[in-house]
């Protein structure tokens, strides 16, 4: 049965009812049919169902009064039952009925706060009292249970937190409104840094944000759109963030600043007496490092020496950084998390402390450091005589360039050594199998000033040839080192290359390398020693780069075992261990440099004003063509038009119609077939 099914309402009756969450009184003028017409305290007339009524009582008005005098009585009656409410101490009256189990009504609770008999107006404060009470009573079918002292206690606290949540929302919305305005105001700084961090968490994370039902209701409140870009812009007027944040660092809590424990540890080593001992001293060779020109971590380097009868020994220094980075250590351990230095456009975030990667590992022009060198002797076809590993010190004379290779290549006999042998070794693998397709490098570059530049990097210089076919030869010996005396390792494998079997016809040779290139299996992390197709070597690993990718410095750490016939640093299981773990952190790296690089390079087409480009035709269907532009090397759909008559491998002529970095939007239209 409901609270009020046989309720016996009369014209003349005083009733309660809810009104806009408001309890308010009213006199029955008519009732008809289980309804009545009614006139509210507010002077509203209003129709009413049996099951609204809050409370009735005895109290009847005659309704030939006035309309005016039937408003005044009843604004009476509801102050006069409000006041007594605000009265009401319910925690005097819990305290009494805490024990109890059974439920009261709202009259038999007033029988225990007022002398009997209870009048109306008694009987309807004590219910008002009742139904505003969110501490003491709950409320079942009209009756009233008390709450065990606990339950009380949980809810007292339950009741501040949501009246602090209120007024924070109801401050904060303020502050962010007049913010959004550009006016000045002020917040409570604990308050502030709450909900920035709160703003922070929705601008990166959304939906997924733990603070996102709290934020839209705030940035609603401050009639801002509730949208993670438009919580992204208030932190940017807030100074907390800057135009071209990089909020991929955030979403993945990659900073570059380090704990301070690693700092610590870091800032010791910087004065770290380098050992001599048990090494080979290799610093009578001219030994000199190839890199770009912003570089300033080398971790590798090349020499070169002929030893006469046509033989000649190549030298591949690595750093040595295993000697310094202990295992386990807190610079080893931020070393894992990072898993690899991160290249960006505007920044850099390096894997271990720059004072360390800039400094004392890293292979500087006239400071000797530590190595560990592959020594290969070759004869003048390039055929492998000896090749031997060895911890040494070396001190590199010079520093150049890729450019600077480029230009001496030919006027500096052991330059140019190298890079003929560099090229036959990469004939020999051709001929075995190897499949190379060279993608131009685009570097993209961020001032001071905010302007981005662009250089483009041919992939297939002499001294880019040079340099990776000898650090390729290099991991391959360490790769073959490990494997034969079976010494736990990471190898890099690649288990397929297919061919190409749907031929296109198309004269754009980019075309065909984007074509073939996703035709090729991901190179894997493993444990197990198994080929690598594109390179068509047996075996392969990584270990050229130790102070910029920890799979470098692990198996570095492997290698110098072998060497020394100590036992190994790493087991098998605790390898597979970390090729998981590593294999995520690198893909997150990749990700995190692709997708900032491509925002860069939207901001460029946005600096420069570009309105026309020409783009190839990777893909096309009925309704869109995913298309390449190559001056920028990004890719982009875009609608194919009626009567289009291009095809795959065609290169088009593009508009571009809107660029929006922030959200990775470039919307293109395509016009026409370029002209060849």
């Amino acid at each position: 049965m409901s609270r009020n099914e046989g309720l016996h309402i009369a014209p003349g009756h005083v009733f309660e009812f809810y009104e806009s969450r408001e309890i308010l009184c009213g006199v029955v003028l008519i009732v008809k049919d289980g309804r009545f017409n009614a006139i509210s305290e507010n002077n509203r007339e209003v129709a009413i169902s049996v099951s609204r009524v809050v409370h009735h009582g005895k109290t009847i008005l005659n309704p030939a009064l006035g309309r005016d005098e039937l408003l005044h009585r009843l604004k009476s009656i509801s102050e006069s039952r409000r006041s007594l409410a605000q009265s009401i101490d319910l925690e005097e009256v819990w305290s009494l009925l805490e024990s109890e189990e059974n439920g009261y009504a709202a009259q038999e609770i007033a029988e225990f706060i007022f002398t009997t008999p209870v009048s109306d107006d008694q009987a309807a404060a004590v219910k008002r009292a009742l139904l505003a009470d969110k501490l003491y009573f709950q409320t079942k079918e009209s009756r009233f249970y008390p709450r065990s002292a606990e339950t009380v206690e949980a809810r007292r606290l339950e009741l501040q937190r949501e009246a602090e949540r209120e007024r924070k929302l109801s401050e904060g919305a303020r502050w962010l409104a007049a913010v959004n305005a550009r006016r000045q105001s002020s917040l409570q700084i604990e308050i502030r840094e709450e909900l920035v961090a709160a703003l922070k968490d929705f601008a990166l994370f959304g939906a997924e944000s733990k603070e996102s039902a709290f934020v839209k209701e705030l940035l609603k409140l401050a009639a801002i759109p509730t949208t993670q870009q438009a919580a992204f812009r208030i932190l940017v007027r807030l100074g907390v963030w800057r135009e071209d944040e990089n909020l991929l660092l955030h979403e993945h809590d990659i900073s570059t600043e380090f704990p301070e424990n690693a700092m610590l540890q870091a800032r010791q080593l910087t004065d770290y007496k380098l050992p001599e001992n048990g090494r080979v001293d290799l610093t009578d060779l001219d030994v000199f490092t190839v890199d770009s020109a912003s570089t300033r971590d080398y971790d590798d380097a090349l020499s070169i020496s002929e030893l006469g009868g046509g033989i000649f020994e190549v030298g591949v220094h690595i750093a040595d950084a295993a000697e310094l980075i202990e295992q386990g250590s807190p610079l080893d351990r931020e070393a894992e998390a990072r898993a690899s230095s991160i290249y960006l456009p505007d920044e850099r975030v390096s894997m271990l402390p720059p004072m360390l990667s800039e400094g004392i590992l890293s292979l500087q022009a006239g400071q000797k450091r530590l190595a560990l060198s592959f020594l290969i002797r070759f004869d003048s076809e390039a055929n492998i005589l000896e090749a031997r590993v060895c911890p040494s010190v070396v001190m590199v004379r010079r520093q150049l360039t890729y450019e600077q290779v480029n230009d001496n290549i030919e006027h500096e006999s052991g330059l140019k050594t190298l890079f003929e042998l560099a090229v036959k070794l990469r004939q020999k693998r051709l001929e075995q199998g190897a499949i190379i397709l060279p993608i131009p490098e685009i570097q993209v570059y961020v001032n001071e000033a905010g302007m981005v530049q662009l250089t483009r990097y041919d992939k297939e210089t002499p001294s880019q040839i040079m340099v990776s076919e000898w650090m390729i030869q290099a991991n391959a010996i360490a790769a073959g080192y490990l494997f034969q005396r079976q010494m736990p390792s990471l190898y890099r494998n690649q288990a397929e290359c297919r061919p190409e079997t749907e031929c296109v016809q198309s004269e754009h040779q980019l075309f065909h390398i984007y074509r073939q290139r996703r035709l090729f299996s991901r190179a894997e992390l493993s444990t197990e020693a198994k080929p690598h197709c594109s390179l068509a070597l047996p075996q392969y690993t990584t270990v050229t780069s130790p102070i910029r990718r920890y799979v470098d410095l692990l198996v570095q750490r492997q290698l110098k075992q072998a060497l020394a016939g100590a036992s190994a640093a790493y087991s098998k299981d605790e390898l597979e261990e970390a090729a998981g773990r590593l294999s995520a952190a690198q893909t997150k790296v990749s990700t995190i440099q692709r997708k900032w690089t491509r925002y860069w390079l939207l901001k460029y087409m946005e600096q420069e004003d570009m309105e026309t480009l020409h783009a190839l035709v990777l893909d096309k269907n009925a309704r869109f063509a995913h298309l390449l532009l190559p001056d920028l090397l990004i890719e982009a759909n875009a609608p194919v038009p009626e009567n289009a008559t291009f095809k795959q491998g065609d290169r088009v002529r593009i508009r571009i119609e809107k660029i929006i970095p922030r959200e990775d939007a470039l919307k293109i239209q395509i016009l026409d077939i370029a002209p060849r």
